[in-house]
């Protein structure tokens, strides 16, 4: 064979694998879906939202006594636009007992208003957002129910913080001395008054949880553990049973832990336990879409059948992204077609813009007309969350990321937090010298940092890319803790640097929050703006999806875990069609709707667009019962028929 043979052979093999090869990426970024509008699923309900409508401190740390709360810390007018704009179109009010509604009577038994009007500012402005009613979840009980008479217990291994009847020396109880049926049966009368005061309020309740994650046991807010699947079962059946005896109407939900009902579970093989769960509800707090499919497919195949569904979706880590957007959009798609889902909650409508979990967590952001809780020292180094300012430090630092902790109280050890690195960083700590503390593993240097009222030691180490830490800082002097530690971050490459916040860390990250502090400072006290990226996902679906739709059957020839679809039907009858992408590339979709004669308007949706209204963009018209749409990345659009 001649060398010109053999290089045409050589070409026309490297062409044709080439052309193979686009072949396959093509068929990759684009499907076929078959919308079988004769065959309905489920009917969704509507969605949900949580409230903050009392105080919690930056990080999930504490429960401050100051009124900083939602809608009691907005002007009027801005309480009404919150209603009537954010949350029109919203089903359901999360409302967390003994967290976000946490007064008291005297006897520490029943829940109360914290202050006289707290009740009727939520009835306001569910009334005027058109929501029908809370769903009434438990953080804790009351105080006079738990072993440790308190709110917060003081850490994973506190035995006390549990139900009374639970704890370790029940037996010798003052009141109920060891009878547990007897405290059962008051407890589920209390949840039945709580119930009742809320009725009295203006308030219908139309969802009821006994405990919100019954494994939870911390000593930062309000929780409840239950230590063993049976005595959850107990206490539920015990207070299940009276809050149906009530109002027949009202949805039993259990049991709001991670991925699968845990606890519940185990007693569902018992009719007097399985008769009391109308609902099986979960969490999969800022879990990729794709896992719906899992959580789905196990709680079918193990458990009775329930309509299940998350009540707790936000971002534990980090910051609202474009990326997150996506995956928010497409996890409601999923949960709806693929996990059929009945109804799906989004954690905060609003939060504080200085809480340190906010942009992961809200929907907006708000600002306070509370001394204290405006914009200060935009530009200026805070050694401290609201507290010394640096007036000295070495030059290199200010190209650095810093990241600073809130300091609660100098008679508590300087508070620990955690963060995530996208990249390996030199780490600089600034070490307040009380005590003669010194952080191990640290390496000290000659560098020092000035403040307004003191100044700090250097220390340096390397950090790893992902989760990292920052300790307690627990020298004192007498009754006098040190400044909680301070981090100057030098990554690898700082044009490509990212930190994110860890789990229930009471920080702040310069750059973010400096970016929040500037469009905080545009802000009147008591107004509010939308986080576009958790609330352009959210509020797409809010607004254009009515309640009571009933989902559309649907087969997808070539299933691809970044370009999802949703179809649904309208209590008028008109149909819809989602689609959304996120796979990097252009994708399309070729629809066949089965619609003779049909005609549809498109609206796209963005990260950063969500249109007026937030109605989306209108993107043109399409006609008969086949059409194709071809999305950006990082978009997703409405198909309705008109």
């Amino acid at each position: 064979m001649y060398k010109s043979e053999i290089l045409i052979i050589t070409m026309f093999l490297f062409l044709s694998w080439g052309m193979n090869a686009q072949s396959i990426k093509e068929e990759q970024l684009q499907g076929t879906v078959d919308i079988h509008t004769d065959q309905y699923k489920q009917t969704v309900w509507g969605i949900g939202f949580e409230i903050q409508s009392d105080a919690i401190g930056s990080g999930n740390t504490g429960l401050p006594e100051e009124r900083h709360a939602v809608p009691h810390d907005l002007t009027p007018s801005e309480r009404e636009r919150f209603a009537k704009e954010m949350l029109d179109g919203f089903r359901y009010c999360r409302l967390a007992g003994g967290l976000y509604w946490r007064g008291l009577d005297a006897e520490k038994k029943y829940l109360m208003p914290r202050w006289p009007e707290q009740l009727e500012e939520l009835r306001q402005m569910m009334e005027w957002a058109g929501v029908e009613g809370v769903s009434l979840e438990y953080w804790s009980p009351p105080p006079y129910w738990k072993a440790n008479l308190k709110y917060v217990g003081k850490g994973s291994k506190d035995r006390t913080n549990t139900l009374r009847c639970f704890g370790p020396d029940f037996v010798n109880d003052p009141v109920y001395k060891g009878d547990t049926a007897k405290f059962l049966k008051e407890y589920g009368q209390a949840c039945v008054k709580d119930i009742e005061t809320l009725k009295e309020a203006g308030i219908k309740t139309v969802q009821w949880g006994i405990s919100n994650e019954p494994f939870t046991n911390n000593a930062q807010y309000s929780s409840c553990k239950f230590f063993s699947a049976e005595d959850y079962i107990r206490a539920y059946v015990a207070s299940a049973s009276a809050v149906r005896n009530l109002d027949s109407t009202i949805l039993l939900m259990s049991d709001t832990e991670p991925g699968y009902p845990r606890k519940i579970a185990k007693g569902m093989h018992r009719r007097e336990v399985a008769e009391l769960v109308d609902a099986y509800v979960v969490h999969t707090i800022g879990w990729d879409s794709e896992r719906v499919k899992n959580v789905h497919e196990k709680i079918s195949k193990t458990l009775p059948k329930r309509p299940w569904f998350q009540n707790e979706y936000e971002y534990l880590k980090g910051s609202a992204s474009p990326e997150r957007c996506l995956n928010t959009a497409q996890h409601i798609m999923n949960s709806f077609q693929l996990g059929q889902n009945p109804t799906w909650y989004w954690i905060h409508a609003l939060k504080p813009f200085k809480n340190s979990e906010a942009s992961g967590y809200s929907l907006g952001f708000w600002k306070s007309q509370l001394p204290g809780h405006e914009p200060k020292n935009i530009g200026k180094y805070e050694r401290w969350v609201k507290g010394d300012i640096i007036t000295k430090m070495p030059e290199m630092f200010k190209k650095m990321e810093y990241l600073n902790g809130i300091r609660p109280s100098d008679k508590e050890p300087g508070v620990y937090y955690s963060f995530i690195l996208n990249q390996p960083a030199t780490a600089y700590m600034l070490v307040d010298q009380v005590g003669g503390y010194e952080p191990i593993g640290w390496t000290k240097t000659e560098l020092k940092v000035v403040r307004s009222q003191g100044t700090d030691i250097v220390y340096t180490k390397k950090l790893k890319k992902g989760n990292n830490s920052v300790a307690k800082h627990d020298g004192k002097n007498g009754d006098t803790y040190g400044a909680p530690h301070a981090l100057f971050l030098d990554g690898e490459d700082m044009q490509t640097f990212e930190v994110e916040v860890g789990v229930n860390s009471p920080m702040k990250i310069r750059s973010k929050a400096m970016k929040l502090e500037l469009e905080a400072d545009k802000m009147k006290p008591g107004s509010w703006i939308y986080n576009d990226f958790n609330w352009n996902a959210v509020g797409s679906f809010v607004k254009r999806m009515p309640w009571d739709c009933r989902v559309i059957d649907l087969t997808e020839n070539n299933y691809h875990k970044d370009a999802r679809v949703f179809a649904y039907e309208k209590p008028n009858g008109k149909r819809v069609v989602v689609v959304s992408n996120r796979t990097g590339a252009d994708y399309t979709f070729y629809l066949n709707t089965g619609i003779d004669r049909a005609k549809w308007i498109g609206y796209r949706y963005t990260p950063w667009e969500r249109g007026e209204n937030t109605m989306g963009v209108k993107v043109g018209n399409k006609k008969g019962k086949s059409f194709s749409v071809t999305l950006p990345d990082l978009s997703w659009e409405f198909w309705e028929e008109r």
